[in-house]
């Protein structure tokens, strides 16, 4: 049992290893398969610790996403957002922002509303579809989604989806790890749906979000089966036309 300090919380998270009976690697010691599962809805005490797991693996992503936010107070929606625990150092930093987060998973909808208690009326979070958004057009000025992507079977209506619920001008920012991780962690084998950083910003496009940028991102490598595996993550920021 290790601790670990996520955004200003000291966790404990568990690792394993078949060899040593010690926790490593990046599926933590589940079957591949479960790895997946639990990363496209976590539940019970394993998906609680692989959303801890998730904190680690995404911080690069989230740190980028927050840096090109606007300067001024906003309103924004997040999407997939787990245990919220990125929310909570945002909100920290950033007393101005009203934050609202929505995931499918009631067990990660739960940890999260622990999370945002303190923010108040400043933060909620509540159960719901990511492809049918329960919010008014132009409802939000930022709109937020780490590795959430990847689970959708129709990533273009998706995107029009989230495209309209933000405000003309509003700025969208998604972070996903390239095709070539996603691959090398086999997950492709379970229902992934893969991007790269151009195919991306050509469905935005597509969704009326315009002026995309991209942000490549390196990562520390990761081990698969006894192996050192380089990965990469992108992100991709684009503003709704006005």
């Amino acid at each position: 049992l290790e601790g670990v300090v996520l955004h200003g919380v000291l966790v404990r998270v568990q690792y394993w290893a078949h060899e040593t009976g010690r926790c490593s690697g990046f599926f933590m010691c589940m079957r591949e398969e479960e790895y997946a599962r639990q990363l496209r809805k976590p539940e019970g005490s394993s998906g609680i610790d692989v959303a801890l797991r998730m904190n680690q693996l995404n911080n690069l992503m989230y740190t980028q996403c927050f840096r090109m936010f606007p300067h001024q107070a906003f309103n924004m929606l997040e999407i997939g957002p787990g245990n919220a625990m990125a929310a909570t150092s945002l909100l920290q930093e950033r007393p101005e922002i009203s934050y609202t987060g929505i995931d499918y998973a009631p067990d990660m909808v739960a940890q999260g509303k622990l999370q945002l208690h303190p923010f108040g009326a400043r933060a909620s979070y509540q159960l719901g579809n990511a492809e049918l958004l329960p919010f008014p057009d132009a409802s939000f000025e930022v709109l937020l989604s780490i590795n959430t992507l990847y689970f959708v079977a129709e990533p273009e209506a998706v995107l029009r989806e989230w495209a309209r619920v933000l405000k003309p001008g509003g700025m969208m920012c998604i972070g996903l790890r390239s095709k070539e991780s996603m691959e090398n962690l086999g997950l492709h084998q379970h229902g992934f749906q893969l991007f790269e950083s151009a195919s991306l910003c050509a469905l935005l496009k597509q969704a009326g979000i315009s002026s995309c940028q991209t942000i490549e991102i390196r990562e520390p490598e990761r081990e698969i089966n006894g192996l050192a595996k380089p990965m990469f993550s992108f992100i991709c920021k684009g503003l709704k036309a006005e």
